[in-house]
């Protein structure tokens, strides 16, 4: 069956995947367990593990290694040892079919997932690393190949996994190889709610960090290497957090439906009359009167019913309102019951303020900026261009989608840096550049162009200003500032950028300097041709014009 394999024999095609990558994994994990060796303190997971004796309550040490590698290393929320998680991701699935959720998480998810003209969304980036142009150009040969193996390429597949991630918190793919080990050939996703993190003894003192999937079904049990899961989550273990985006804006969405649908109900109520049923008895005994005035009320009386889903409004069952209804009733020794029309009087529910109060409440929790919303009378307000007109909320926007980038962007950075390490094994070795490698994310071009070029507008006034400030020297004045520090502080060009400024001003230079030795030979080529074609004095013409160059 597909995705079962039998046990691992030392010949086989999964052995020689898991050789290839046992020297990548324990380089990582020399490091950690110097780390955790070197500890002299408790940490935070490994101090729920003691009792007040102060020994644990196993000799395991993997165990230990692992719990104390928890709190120096693994910062993830791991859902598999959060008990009531699978039934809460049912509930937020379903909870983000609702209108106003999905227009949220579209919002959030269209702002963060940017696609260029070529269907990219991301291009790899390492920050502060002079690399050869060799090895740059295999780091975009695996970017683009791994992209393509996500499928990212051909659909929108980045944009909707990113929206998952909202939904559910986490997650969870499989890092497929070739039968040598060297090369990534595809990802499976799995349930993140499957997979146990630990730490197993592979030597004499030396562990190795692994994934156990489903360890508590022997046949579905499998045991998978730290360098084949890529494992995401939303929340930061060990600490009192919402387990995913949407989870925060249940409580906001519930009270403003109990808001909206309390005004449906009200407008409802009222738009028909209240009426009271005087009954006459008669000689009748109390268990007959109260079973005729049962069967009068099950006749007359109405269930009104909203559903949350669709937004249907049902009466007694039936989806249509009845604007009128008959009523027929006997008369004997002319005595009949009698109907009297009540009082609507109470609260004025027409009145929105409230609904519209905790409405913002669901914005204010989504951290979507208020401009984003469309306003009453249905103009957008989000006009801003210059980041003197931007509003505070905007700019934690733009934080806020910065840090869920930096979750998201481990499914693409991880297998691009395994890949790159399989490729060049010497780069295993080398910690800055797996901290330098990450993603630049497409942004939004139109808005975040006019934005950057009107604050560049600004900031080079600024520096004209501060350049023509001048400080008397003798009797000279000289500028107070130099502008080349001018340039690098207050229009905040990256080391890279002035660089790249500098070689065209170099170029620039050498076409210019190239252009003036070429226009000096050719002007003392003119200058000497130019009395022979005019005749000067021996050919009786008049002297030729002197053309200075």
């Amino acid at each position: 069956m597909a995705g079962f394999i039998d046990p691992i024999q030392p010949n086989s095609a999964f052995g020689t995947i898991l050789r290839s990558l046992s020297q990548l994994s324990r380089f990582g994990m020399k490091y950690e367990d110097m780390v955790v060796r070197n500890s002299q303190a408790i940490g935070k997971t490994e101090s729920q593990f003691w009792n007040q004796e102060g020994t644990g309550f196993t000799e395991d040490d993997a165990f230990y290694w692992t719990v104390s590698h928890a709190d120096t290393k693994v910062r993830k929320y791991i859902a598999y040892f959060d008990r009531d998680y699978v039934d809460k991701r049912n509930f937020l699935r379903k909870f983000s079919l609702n209108g106003e959720i999905e227009f949220i998480l579209d919002t959030v998810t269209d702002e963060s997932v940017v696609y260029d003209d070529k269907n990219y969304f991301a291009y790899p980036e390492i920050k502060n690393l002079d690399i050869s142009d060799k090895v740059k150009d295999k780091l975009m040969e695996n970017f683009y190949r791994i992209y393509h193996l996500f499928n990212f390429q051909e659909s929108i597949l980045a944009w909707q996994i990113f929206r998952q991630l909202l939904i559910d918190g986490f997650l969870a793919y499989e890092i497929i190889y070739d039968s040598r080990g060297k090369e990534i050939i595809g990802f499976k996703e799995l349930d993140a709610t499957s997979l146990q993190p630990m730490v197993e003894k592979v030597g004499e003192g030396d562990f190795q960090q692994v994934w156990v999937q489903y360890p508590k079904n022997p046949q579905m049990t499998r045991k998978l290497k730290n360098e084949q899961v890529i494992y995401i989550s939303y929340a930061k273990g060990n600490t009192i957090s919402r387990v995913s985006y949407v989870e925060r804006l249940v409580r906001s969405y519930n009270i403003l439906k109990i808001m909206e649908n309390s005004r449906i109900i009200w407008n409802v109520m009222n738009a028909s009359y209240r009426l009271k049923f005087i009954i006459p008895i008669g000689t009748q005994s109390p268990q007959k009167a109260m079973q005729t005035l049962g069967q009068i009320m099950s006749y007359h009386k109405e269930e009104i019913a909203i559903n949350d889903n669709s937004g249907e409004l049902t009466i007694n069952g039936r989806p249509k309102i009845q604007f009128y209804k008959n009523y027929l009733f006997p008369e004997k020794d002319g005595v009949s019951p009698t109907i009297e029309t009540l009082n609507a009087a109470g609260p004025d529910f027409n009145i929105m303020d409230n609904v519209l109060y905790f409405f913002n409440k669901l914005k204010q929790d989504s951290k979507i900026p208020y401009a984003r919303f469309v306003y009453r009378g249905g103009t957008p307000a989000n006009n801003q261009v210059s980041i003197d007109a931007l509003e505070r909320d905007e700019i934690r926007f733009e934080k806020f989608l910065a840090r869920l980038r930096s979750i998201y962007q481990e499914i693409l950075v991880k297998p691009l840096y395994i890949q790159m390490c399989l490729d060049y094994p010497d780069l295993i070795k080398d910690r800055s550049f797996k901290t330098n490698l990450g993603l630049k994310f497409v942004r939004e071009s139109e808005f975040n162009d006019l934005v950057e070029l009107a604050n560049l507008v600004k900031r080079g006034d600024f520096v004209k200003a501060l350049a023509e400030m001048k400080v008397k020297v003798g009797e000279e004045e000289q500028p107070y500032f130099d502008k080349d520090f001018l340039i690098q502080r207050f229009l905040r060009l990256t080391p890279d950028q002035i660089e790249t400024n500098q070689s065209y001003k170099e170029k620039e230079a050498k076409e210019a300097e190239k252009k003036k030795g070429e226009g000096g030979t050719e002007g003392a080529a003119e200058g000497e041709a130019a009395p022979a074609e005019g005749g000067g004095e021996e050919g009786g013409g008049e002297e030729a014009e002197q053309v200075t160059l």
